[in-house]
């Protein structure tokens, strides 16, 4: 083989390989875009519980194609509001303010809650339900 054939089907090869190893740009800006809203939507839990929790999305759980048209955000916020109508209560507040420290929004078939040493995982598709009412019943139990 030449020297420029084997440059070039070395090139080529990397050029399929990496959708493999990294996001895609547009994968890149949605994530950025989406996490941002995430963070403006949490400063408002925050500041309506008096808290410092966290949140995030798990990427990976969701599928691409679907996080690129549907935006994940608002279904991860149902879960801020649930937590923030508990604190609409002081019993609930206290709760709230001394449990959760982290959100992690996940995609899933079904949603779901999970909370285990102060983490709230919420898993849902993005398919329109009752998200909200599932995670504040939810806590409501396990706080």
């Amino acid at each position: 083989m030449r020297r420029g054939s084997i440059v070039t089907l070395a090139t080529l090869l990397v050029a399929i390989a990496l959708p493999a190893f990294g996001e895609s740009l547009a994968d890149k800006k949605m994530h950025a875009e989406q996490e941002a809203d995430l963070a403006d939507r949490l400063a408002l839990t925050n500041q309506a519980c008096g808290t410092h929790v966290t949140a995030k999305i798990d990427w990976g759980t969701f599928d691409e194609a679907d996080a690129l048209k549907n935006a994940v955000t608002p279904y991860c916020a149902a879960a801020l509001d649930a937590i923030e109508d508990l604190c609409s209560d002081a019993l609930g507040k206290q709760a709230v303010t001394e449990k959760v420290k982290t959100v992690t929004c996940a995609g899933a078939s079904a949603p779901a809650a999970a909370f285990a040493d102060g983490a709230l995982t919420f898993s849902f598709s993005m398919t329109p339900n009752q998200n909200k009412l599932l995670v504040r019943d939810y806590l409501e139990k396990s706080l």
